[in-house]
This record gives structure tokens, sequence and C-alpha cells, in this order.
């Protein structure tokens, strides 16, 4: 009898592979991507902070310190006597004195302050004058300025003071300065300042020197 062979399917003998069974859901990232991007997270906003301070306190640093309105300073160092002849019999007089100014300015920005002048009073009258130009005095430094001042010498013979105080030796002189003038910080901030110094000056006579008693005022505004 003969033995039939059977022809064996080849689909059964070589089953197709299974195809993979792929949810609707997506897939969830694996634990080590949550933790970098929380991390690049944290650091963005770290910096980010930083840089916000930073900008509040470079603000603060230009609105308290760099902004502060700071007094002009003017002073009359000294008042000095460059010239002096008088007599008695007739009472005849020449006189010059000199008037050393300084301007501190402790502003960051320049302080320009306009046309003005240095006046001499005797007995509370105008008896010299010396005019004093414009200028501008840089940020946070001092500019000295040296005046001349040609006494009135007819309005002080003219005052019944004059001859007992040139017999006493002594001249009683009352100075005043007033500078106004500006600061402007990047051209945006402005803010005006006016100076104004007074002294009471005694000219001795014999020596040829003075002595003074100078007192100062500063308007911001």
């Amino acid at each position: 009898m003969q033995t039939e062979e059977k022809l064996e399917d080849p689909l059964k003998q070589n089953p197709a592979p299974e195809e993979p069974f792929y949810t609707s859901a997506t897939t969830e990232e694996p634990p080590k991507k949550k933790r970098k991007k929380c991390i690049c997270l944290k650091i963005s906003c770290c910096i980010l902070l930083i840089i916000i301070l930073l900008l509040i306190a470079t603000f603060l640093f230009f609105a308290l310190y760099l902004f502060k309105k700071r007094a002009v300073q003017i002073t009359a160092s000294s008042e000095t006597v460059e010239n002096l002849s008088f007599t008695i019999t007739p009472v005849t007089l020449n006189l010059v004195m000199g008037s050393n100014i300084a301007i501190k300015n402790p502003n960051y920005a320049g302080y320009e302050y306009e046309n003005s002048n240095t006046t001499f009073y005797y007995h509370g009258t105008l008896a010299g004058i010396s005019p004093l130009p414009a200028g501008v005095v840089k940020a946070r430094s001092n500019k000295k300025m040296h005046l001349s001042v040609y006494m009135n010498a007819t309005t002080m013979i003219g005052s019944p003071f004059l001859l007992p105080e040139l017999i006493a030796g002594q001249l009683p002189l009352t100075t005043n300065t007033s500078v106004t003038g500006k600061v402007v910080l990047f051209n945006s901030i402005k803010f005006h300042a006016t100076v104004t110094t007074s002294c009471e000056v005694i000219v001795n006579l014999q020596t040829q020197t003075t002595t003074s008693d100078c007192k100062g005022d500063v308007k911001l505004f």
C-alpha cells in the first residue's frame, strides 16, 4: 500500500508574525525626561528672577544715589586787599578788593550757572561790583575764581562813617555773591539750584589785611 504523502499547508508551517497591538492612548514620557524638563524650568526661573532683581537694584541705585539732589555750595574763601591808599585831610580813598570764590558741585552731572556778580556794600550802600561770567562746574568737582573789585571812592567818601573809621583804622564791608544755575542728568532729569554766600569783612588799614565771617544758603527747586 502506497503511502500518500500529505502536503502540509505552508501557511501552517510558517505562520505570519503577529502585528503589534497599539492602543489609541499616547505613551507616557520616561521619568528621566520629566526630571530634566523640571530642572531646566527651575533653572530658567532662577535666572529670570536674578535678572529682575539686578534690574530693580540698578534702578534703586540710580534713583537713590546718582539721581539724588545734592546741594551746590559756594564759598568766599578769603577777601584780600589788592590796593589801598587814603588820606584823612582831605579825605581820599583808593581801595581795590580781591574776592576768591569757589563753587563746589557734588552732583553726578555738571552745574551750569548763569551770569552773576559779586557785590560789596559799605554800611548798606553799594560800593563795588564785579561781574561773574556764566560757566559750568563739572560733575563732582570744584571751580575756583578770583575777582577784583574796584570800590567806589565817591560813594564811600560821601558817607559820614568813613572819616571816623579811617581814623580808627578799620573799614567794615559786606559782600554778597549769588549764583543761579541748573543740574541736568542724562538730558532728562534736571533741577535748579541757587547758592548764595555773604560775608562780613573788616579791613585793617594799617596791615592791609582782612578778617571775615561768611554764611551760605542753598535753594533747590
